[in-house]
């Protein structure tokens, strides 16, 4: 039973064959209604038989009969007629034995000595009574109508009875009799089950066998996918990450398969940043580390040996140290950030003064490189977070403006409110763009744009100004057109609305 589609499978039978044994319970016991029709049914076919016998052979007597005997018909003689029908001979097996033949006085009363039966039915009375005196060619004449029979000291029976014609009770005008009476015991609770039960039980094993069939059908369809799955998830363990998954069977195991197939995209991807990250680390590191050696050495075996070459050579050892502990130190402060080891503050910060101290420090490089400084403030002028942090994002976007901005150029940094508790930062400049292509990996490790012009740079701090931004709770994008400039664009929460838990780290 540990198989999800054995589970599945004997679920769906279970679920069928509880609904099957419901459905039979309830049928039978609301059964009492059915027995009755069942009963009555029968009564009606025999009623029907029964009067037309007996008028048939009443109609035959009186025929028979010689008009110049001057005789008047008595009223025995209906009964007589009847009789044969009534009391037939032990082999002749006109009615079941437990289905009574009676005529009825115009109260409904058995008449005694004139029924055909296994059961006395002396001092029984009928119910819900024909009426008497119908023509013979009347539609009702020959429709039984349900009656019950009251037995003294005895179960009430179902009966149905048929008034006799009125030609018939002007012939033998001294009989008290007004109906025939058909009458039997309702139909047993075990008369029903063997009569419905070899139905229920064959209608039961075709709603197994079909439950079967489709247990077996559904569990599949959502087992299968679900198999192949894990074999994929299996095939990724063992480094296949180019594994995929068609998406079929049930919309929950589609969804599955999707984000099984968006995950190992991921890993893919990951992997191959992994790849490129080990790649471009070494590239970073082997130039500056080639220098330190290389220069190292020559001053050991004496290729440098002037005062002037070894100040020169420490300058340069100095200087490829100071490149290579930046880069190690970019790249442990990208990684405490992404792992949540560096706790961002959620003091309020005042954007007048964050501004006004990024617009000194730009200040002095405006005027070197002719490059204008438009600093403009509008929206919440209080935000929630890291003072510091937020500094190195605004230092980050603002070197990158200024390094790819021509003299005679603008780089603006602006605020607005977007929705209530966001503000949005913007710094833009003039430059001379970024190709489209290179957007979507503007904030990926190491990655610098070709055509850039300007190559200084580790390509980390993008990287860390998104993890920043992100730490408090907001988002951070690119534009850029040809010729035209580019824009970086990052939201923060205002004052009035705290970083969500996700984010703060």
């Amino acid at each position: 039973m540990g198989s999800l589609q054995v589970r599945l499978f004997f679920t769906y039978l279970v679920i069928i064959s509880v609904t099957l044994g419901l459905t039979a319970l309830s049928l039978f016991l609301q059964i009492g209604s059915y027995r009755d029709s069942i009963s009555y049914g029968n009564l009606e076919d025999l009623g029907r038989l029964v009067y037309y016998q007996a008028t048939a052979d009443i109609r035959s007597s009186i025929e028979s009969r010689d008009p110049n005997a001057g005789t008047v018909p008595q009223s025995n003689d209906l009964l007589f007629a009847l009789r044969n029908f009534l009391t037939p001979p032990p082999d002749a097996g006109r009615v079941a034995e437990d289905t009574s033949i009676a005529l009825i006085d115009a109260q409904g009363k058995v008449i005694p000595g004139l029924a055909a039966t296994s059961v006395p039915l002396d001092g029984g009375t009928v119910k819900n009574l024909a009426s008497p005196g119908l023509t013979l060619d009347a539609a009702a004449d020959r429709t039984p109508r349900r009656c019950r029979l009251d037995l003294p000291g005895r179960p009430t029976q179902l009966c149905v009875n048929i008034a006799l014609p009125q030609t018939v009770l002007q012939a033998f005008p001294g009989t008290q009799a007004s109906a025939i009476v058909v009458a039997r015991p309702a139909a047993s609770l075990a008369e029903v089950v063997n009569d419905l039960g070899p139905r229920l039980l064959f209608s039961g094993l075709i709603g197994v066998a079909a439950a079967l069939v489709l247990g077996f059908l559904l569990s599949r369809s959502v087992a299968a996918p679900l198999h192949n799955i894990a074999r994929a998830a299996r095939s990724v363990a063992r480094g296949n990450y180019r594994q995929r998954v068609p998406a079929t069977g049930p919309l929950e195991v589609r969804e599955l398969a999707s984000d099984f197939n968006v995950m190992t995209e991921e890993v893919q991807r990951s992997q191959q940043t992994l790849r490129d990250f080990l790649a471009n680390i070494s590239h970073e590191l082997r130039t500056p580390l080639t220098s330190i050696r290389g220069f190292s050495e020559a001053m050991l075996d004496g290729t440098i040996d002037d005062a002037a070459g070894i100040e020169r050579s420490a300058r340069i050892i100095s200087g490829e140290s100071n490149r290579v502990l930046r880069l190690v130190q970019e790249l442990l402060d990208l990684s405490r950030i992404e792992s949540g080891q560096v706790a961002m503050r959620q003091d309020e910060v005042n954007l007048n003064e964050l501004f006004g101290h990024v617009g000194e420090v730009f200040a002095l490089r405006s005027e070197e490189t002719g490059v204008s400084l438009d600093v403009a403030l509008n929206g919440s002028p209080r935000i929630r977070g890291d003072f510091d942090r937020l500094e190195q994002v605004l230092t980050n976007l603002l070197d990158n403006a200024f390094r790819h901005t021509p003299p005679g150029g603008v780089v603006r940094v602006a605020s607005r409110d977007i929705q209530p508790g966001v503000l949005q930062v913007t710094v833009a400049d003039t430059g001379a763009g970024i190709n489209p292509h290179d957007i979507p990996h503007l904030f990926e490790r190491f990655y610098r744009a070709n055509g850039a012009g300007n190559k200084r740079g580790y390509g980390l701090g993008l990287a860390i100004t998104r993890e920043i931004v992100r730490a408090h709770g907001g988002e951070i994008w690119a534009t850029s057109e040809p010729q035209k400039g580019t824009a970086f664009v990052f939201t923060l929460p205002t004052a009035g609305r705290a970083t969500p838990k996700a984010a703060a780290r």
